[in-house]
């Protein structure tokens, strides 16, 4: 974030492009990044702290609209004056974080981890982590905590704010009214595609600068509205009140990142909004915000955001799992610290240099260098530190992914995108589910290809992280944005006259656990949370009838249950060994039993079981085929891991081992073309 502040002495160094120094700004700043840390750090508490960054957004706006304003008014603005100033406020602290997190992540860093940072490195020095996190959301994409430098997002979205503001600020001054008609050109229009994104596309919605100007235009415009001479707000007690319960009520009713920024967003905005305009004379302003604690946490906001994300995230990647509470604590101490150490050491000296164009030149070589420095871990040529040779077969499993495949080719149905494959035999298989239906793609490709499997069409209709429940709701809605959607266009798909036999498989003993709440089921015509008993009946009440629809249609139904999984398959649990010291294959595995499998499984199943037997469907167990003697291995006989996670089995695997899905992809029937 551009969490910018003007104390004192920069306002004397600079005058002639600053504004007052408002200490209450600050103090919302200290406000803002104490939301974001609190909600990286124990999302659990404050589940809303991501509305930290809209708080900034608006600050920014406020701030960077208010210098350019003055600088039109007083002749003296220009581009590159412009640009020089955020160069020294934005570039010393990114400079000295990224570059820190680079030489850790060398050290401790695997493989493929971190080649992905060497790309969020390139990224940031482009100012496009937004764009690239953006491309990158979806069911496949890793953990966001194992990403370091992921909350860079929000410095993308303002330098691209930066890229185009001044320049249009300065077209429209001359334009009576231009200026106004700008600011609430920006803003409607941002605000209201935001509305329509963030139902529609909900990962544009939240990384696009298209869908967040409105919140920087917002803070623009309380900054021209206090440039008019008559007072702007009469009763600034009563605005500073209002602007600070609108923050309450933002942190109180929002409620996780679905639907988020949308309307949502008007809280933290409209208060952040209120609380600037009331000016710093009211009792809020003056005495909670102005507080000179609040102000210094405020002066070293910048850092503090640009240092805690990293050290939360190392601090699981190193754990392997959620750092302790006391650990937590103690990073995020240690995040303010270094926050302090960077802005007196670093930040104030760069700003106070005698020889600005030599530091704006050394600044600007410096992010070259770590942009190309980047560039090159991505691509292989400067690698981490930890020889990867003897847990090389282990990180080569990780991603080895088969869908889509290169034979398949899109199928638009009712809006939904689904992949289909073409043979030369007879009849259409309808393949419904999420991820684990999707890893069979290999082997139904080569089948088709080597004319085994006796079928004209095979359409996967899947989407992965969706459970083919009709009416259910994955959540979040930000990573899951058209699984209800999809899931009524396959099953819709499948009752199509043209197909003949339907395949239905997903990650059901994951869904059905009883630590699963990201799935929503309509019950009485309100939506119940897993694992919610009314919410899991409801859900297998409603698999039975889609089922038995198809059934009563006369089509082949196959109900697939789910294959053995867990965490002795992901390749990651095959390796030992310290992060700060050497990796090495484990030799302590514990066998895979399923009985184990069956005992921790047993209610799903069995009700699966139950629903196959009242619609007439076959049911395939794929513990008949991958497991024997009551052991499921975890590696071939050549030690290479059969899965790529701890659930989807690897290409190679599938083509060679798995047989149960063969019945569903013969037989004859008619072949009508999809429309």
């Amino acid at each position: 974030m551009d969490i910018r502040r003007d104390s004192t002495d920069v306002l004397k160094a600079s005058a002639a492009h600053t504004i007052t120094y408002r200490p209450d700004i600050d103090g919302l700043r200290a406000v803002a990044v104490g939301l974001v840390v609190l909600f990286h750090a124990w999302p659990k508490w404050l589940r809303s702290g991501f509305i930290g960054v809209d708080v900034f957004f608006v600050i920014s706006g406020f701030l960077i609209t208010s210098i350019i304003l003055k600088d039109l008014k007083q002749r003296s603005f220009t581009i590159r004056g412009f640009y020089v100033r955020r160069i020294r406020r934005i570039f010393p602290a990114l400079i000295t974080v990224v570059l820190a997190v680079l030489a850790f992540g060398w050290y401790v860093l695997l493989q493929q981890e971190f080649a992905q940072l060497g790309k969020h490195v390139a990224a940031a020095a482009a100012f496009v982590s937004n764009l690239v996190l953006w491309s990158e959301a979806g069911y496949w994409d890793n953990e966001s905590v194992t990403k370091p430098l992921l909350h860079l997002w929000s410095l993308g979205v303002e330098e691209q704010f930066y890229l185009v503001w001044p320049i249009a600020m300065a077209l429209c001054f001359r334009v009576r009214f231009g200026i106004l008609a700008f600011l609430a050109l920006t803003l409607a229009g941002s605000f209201l595609y935001g509305l329509y994104a963030t139902f529609n596309h909900p990962a544009e919605a939240y990384f696009s600068p298209v869908t967040r100007f409105w919140e920087l235009a917002s803070g623009g415009l309380v900054a021209y509205a206090m440039t008019k001479r008559s007072p702007l707000l009469p009763a600034p007690l009563l605005i500073s009140s209002l602007g600070l319960l609108l923050l309450v009520l933002g942190a109180v009713l929002i409620k996780g990142q679905a639907d988020f920024p949308g309307a949502w967003a008007l809280l933290p905005v409209l208060g952040t909004c209120a609380l600037i305009a009331a000016g710093n004379v009211s009792f809020i302003n003056r005495r909670l915000l102005g507080n000179p604690l609040m102000v210094k946490v405020g002066l070293v906001s910048y850092p503090f955001y640009l240092w805690h994300w990293p050290l939360l995230s190392f601090g699981y990647i190193i754990e392997g799992e959620k750092p302790e509470p006391l650990v937590k604590a103690a990073l995020v101490l240690a995040a303010l610290a270094l926050a302090f150490l960077t802005y007196h050491l670093i930040e104030r000296p760069v700003q106070k240099s005698p020889n600005k164009r030599r530091a704006i030149q050394g600044l600007v070589a410096a992010m070259a260098c770590f942009g190309v420095l980047g560039v090159m871990v991505k691509a292989g040529l400067l690698q981490e530190r930890m020889p990867s040779t003897a847990v090389a077969r282990y990180m080569g499993a990780l991603n080895d992914l088969g869908f889509p495949d290169p034979a398949m080719k899109p199928l638009r149905y009712n809006g939904s995108l689904f992949q289909q494959l073409d043979g030369r035999g007879q009849g259409t298989t309808v393949l419904i589910g999420d991820s684990v239906m999707e890893q069979y793609a290999p082997l139904v490709a080569q089948g088709l290809r080597e004319g085994r499997f006796d079928r004209s069409k095979v359409i996967f209709a899947t989407q992965g992280g969706c459970m083919p429940v009709e009416g259910s709701v994955r959540l979040p809605r930000l990573r899951y944005p058209t699984c209800t959607t999809t899931v009524t266009d396959a099953w819709r798909l499948a009752a199509s006259p043209e197909v003949d036999t339907v395949v239905v498989a997903a990650s059901w003993y994951g869904y059905f656990a009883n630590w699963q709440q990201d799935v929503q089921m309509p019950v009485d015509g309100q939506l119940q949370t897993f694992p919610a008993a009314s919410a899991h009946e409801a859900a297998y009440a409603t698999l039975q009838q889609s089922i038995a629809r198809l059934r009563a249609a006369g089509k082949r139904v196959y109900l697939i249950l789910q294959p053995p999984s867990g965490n002795q398959f992901d390749p990651r649990s095959m390796i030992t060994g310290s992060r700060f010291g050497e990796m090495k294959p484990r030799t302590d595995m514990e066998p895979y039993r399923v009985e184990r499998f069956y005992g921790d499984n047993a209610a799903p199943r069995q009700r699966l079981l139950q629903i196959a037997q009242a619609t007439g469907t076959l049911p395939i167990d794929p513990v008949d085929t991958v497991c024997k003697d009551g052991i499921c291995p975890t590696v071939n006989a050549q030690g290479e891991p059969i899965y790529t996670d701890p659930v989807h089995m690897r290409p190679f695997y599938v083509k060679s081992r798995v047989h149960y899905l063969d019945p569903a992809l013969n037989g004859t029937g008619k072949s009508v073309a999809l429309h």
